[in-house]
């Protein structure tokens, strides 16, 4: 299951950069990388109907094969027609289908959650969710790494880089063909009944929303992680437009430094997932939490006033270690207590609300950046980061790390 998710995450985030750089070579450029850039939206805010259909689907197994073919034939489609003709209609089209190729991946995903659950202990849970957690990440350093070589070997060869996609998407159908048996064995309950009840989505709705009204705890992460997506997925495009004119800060070039940004990042969420162990699991999802927004806080400063190029590898390190926690905890926790019936919606409806603030946070504040500045900007994403990360520190304080029950989950599993 890992090393089909690897071949998927590595084709998926391949043609992501390679697309990126397809759509500069449009005579409307700016428009079709912005275009690009936001496509991944889309599949983020259709969470919520993939998920459900997940839960609705009972041969999961053998929809995960019918998922890979469809998307392999997409690519060979992409591959036919990319570089044939740079007029707007033909970009729009390979961006649908692009973006149908990320939805069916968001619908097999969800379709592995009640199948991980079967397939390990339940103490042995939050080491498997780390661990899928960090194949993605090294998956994506892989992808970035990769693509920038391959475009430096194949130049725009853009048909071959989607017939490589296609065979990472072929390699992921054959391995889930291999542990077929296992897979489908997976998919029967406890009960011995297969896993997936046909209700209408509007009962599967009301059903996720009977978790949030049960669960205090868990209303108030899916509100603090859709203000930390706003506030932090800002970040990154915040680093790259700042750093343009910070030559004090860079790292030998300005393409050396933001490559250093991005790998120290990806760095720390690895790191922080597969040390799934440490001190640090005593901690309550509040207080990793504070330090995410912390660190994020830190970082504005550092860039304003400081200038210090070490402490901004430093701060994005620590920033993306408590993410690294973060993630897999919280799958953890809802894999464990959500009903299997509606598992994979409530976690399509929980990943749309915390990525409905991603593009907003990335649109108010690139714009503000250009508009007053990246100082004034950045000294008012430091101002907000900060008062979130006080405000998340006194609520767990006031009472909601008493209903985290992630720290005893880690507990557990070290005395397993």
């Amino acid at each position: 299951m890992v090393l089909a998710s690897l071949f998927n995450t590595v084709g998926g985030e391949l043609f992501n950069i390679v697309f990126i750089v397809y759509a500069k070579t449009m005579s409307f450029a700016g428009l079709a990388v912005s275009i690009a850039s936001m496509a991944w939206v889309a599949p983020a805010l259709t969470a919520i109907l993939t998920g459900y259909l997940a839960d609705r689907t009972v041969h999961k197994t053998r929809m995960q094969l019918v998922i890979k073919l469809v998307q392999v034939c997409i690519y060979l489609v992409i591959a036919t027609v990319i570089g044939r003709s740079k007029r707007l209609p033909v970009f729009l089209l390979l961006v649908a289908m692009d973006m149908a190729s990320s939805m069916l991946e968001g619908y097999a995903s969800s379709l592995w959650m009640p199948v991980l659950k079967h397939l390990v202990r339940p103490g042995q849970l939050h080491q498997a969710t780390s661990i899928t957690s960090a194949t993605s990440n090294v998956a994506a350093v892989i992808s970035a790494g990769g693509g920038a070589a391959l475009i430096a070997i194949l130049g725009n060869s853009f048909t071959v880089f989607a017939l490589i996609n296609a065979a990472t998407f072929l390699l992921a159908g054959l391995l889930v063909a291999i542990g077929y048996r296992e897979f489908a064995r997976a998919e029967v309950s406890d009960n011995g009944s297969p896993v997936g009840n046909h209700v209408g989505l509007s009962s599967s709705l009301r059903m996720t929303l009977g978790e949030f009204r049960s669960s205090t705890f868990l209303v108030l992460m899916v509100g603090f992680g859709c203000l930390v997506n706003l506030l932090g997925t800002a970040l990154q495009p915040l680093i790259n437009l700042g750093l343009i004119s910070m030559p004090g800060v860079w790292w030998g070039s300005y393409g050396t430094t933001i490559a250093a940004v991005n790998g120290i990042s990806s760095l720390g969420l690895i790191l922080g997932a597969l040390l799934a162990s440490d001190p640090l699991r005593r901690l309550s999802m509040a207080h990793l939490l504070t330090g995410v927004m912390a660190a994020a806080a830190m970082v504005g400063v550092n860039l304003v006033w400081l200038h210090i190029p070490a402490l901004l590898f430093l701060l994005l390190l620590v920033m993306n270690y408590f993410l690294g926690k973060l993630n897999p905890r919280f799958m953890t926790m809802l894999i464990s207590t959500v009903a299997e019936d509606h598992l994979a919606a409530t976690m399509g409806v929980v990943q749309t609300v915390m990525m409905i603030g991603a593009p907003l946070g990335q649109m108010i504040f690139l714009t503000l950046g250009n508009l007053v500045g990246i100082a004034i900007t950045m000294s008012i994403y430091a101002g907000l980061t900060g008062l979130l990360a006080l405000a998340i520190f006194f609520t767990g304080l006031l009472g909601m790390n008493t209903k985290d029950p992630t720290p005893d989950m880690g507990r557990r599993q070290k005395s397993g």
